[in-house]
């Protein structure tokens, strides 16, 4: 939560204020496509129904919309809501199922325990 310190939304209420979805730290590789078909792969940080935090070498603009492709989901449409250095935050279009979140997590969890 230290990264989101001092950002502000539109009513001057911090984006921790405003957040009502559980977020699950996570390490996982996506496939990023910006507004202007850039590639990219980014690693995320965490992710909610919500939206994710990731990290990106791909520098990139405040409200762009992006889509995200994780391994079986189907590609996730959002936007770019902050950004710091590689940092960036992004609020999904429409809220992730607690089934898609979760089938995420647990792919994840079996990719780790192969290792």
């Amino acid at each position: 939560m230290a990264a989101l310190t001092g950002r502000h939304g539109p009513h001057g209420e911090q984006a921790a204020e405003r957040r009502f979805a559980i977020r699950i730290n996570v390490n996982i590789e996506a496939d990023l496509v910006d507004q202007g078909r850039r590639h990219c792969t980014v690693a995320l940080t965490n992710l909610s129904i919500t939206g994710c935090r990731f990290e990106s070498d791909l520098p990139l603009r405040m409200h762009a919309p992006v889509t995200l492709t994780i391994d079986g989901v189907a590609p996730i449409e959002g936007e770019i809501v902050w950004a710091e250095g590689k940092l960036m935050g992004c609020h999904f279009a429409e809220a992730l199922s607690p089934t898609i979140c979760n089938r995420i997590i647990r792919t994840l969890r079996e990719r780790q325990e192969r290792r």
